[in-house]
Order: structure tokens, then sequence, then C-alpha cells
């Protein structure tokens, strides 16, 4: 699949489930089944759609019943640290890819 390819499909389709009307039911089952297959061609972009549609969670769900997450991305962890990469709004430490933890801050999300 072409780069930002599999993007071109499932952004126009989950436009249109929202124009029009769709409910949060019938969203997340459509896109759920539509992530899946774009991730067996290939889809390399998909974090950039989740971005687009992070403000609708019935899509945010479809993408997580697939194993792509909103990412926390916070950079204050240690010097070898990479960005956290649990979802965002988690109530644990902080993690990176690696296995390093760090606190949350105060005043930090949930």
């Amino acid at each position: 699949m072409g780069w930002s390819s599999a993007g071109q499909i499932f952004d126009p389709v989950a436009r249109a489930l929202i124009e029009a009307g769709a409910s949060d039911d019938l969203k997340r089952k459509t896109l759920s089944a539509l992530i899946g297959q774009l991730q067996e061609g290939d889809w390399d972009t998909e974090d950039a759609s989740l971005d687009e549609f992070a403000d609708d969670p019935a899509i945010v769900q479809a993408f997580r019943d697939n194993g792509v997450i909103l990412r926390c991305d916070n950079e204050d962890g240690p010097a070898d640290a990479d960005v956290c990469e649990l979802e965002v709004g988690h109530w644990e430490d902080h993690k990176d890819y690696d296995g390093r933890t760090w606190p949350k801050t105060v005043g930090e999300g949930p």
C-alpha cells in the first residue's frame, strides 16, 4: 500500500459516517472492520487518521479495538527515555518503548 493511501480510503468513509449522523455503534463497528482490513494491507499512517478524528470517541475506540491509540507522548522522562508510549489520560506512571518509567507531574491529567 502506498504512503498514506489507506488514509485516503479511511478518512472519507469516516467523514461520510459523521455527516450522515451514524450512531456511535455503527461508526465503531464499520470503522473497526475497515481499520483491520487496511492494516492487513500494511497501513502505516493510521496515526495521522486517528489524530484527525481524535475528538470522536467512537472512532477513537475503533482504532483502539485495532491496537492504535492516542499516545501520551510526554517527553519529561529520564535523559535516556523516549516519549511516553501509553494512551493519553493514562493513570499509571509514564513508560517508554524500552520499559523506562517516570512519574506523572502535578496537574498532569487523571
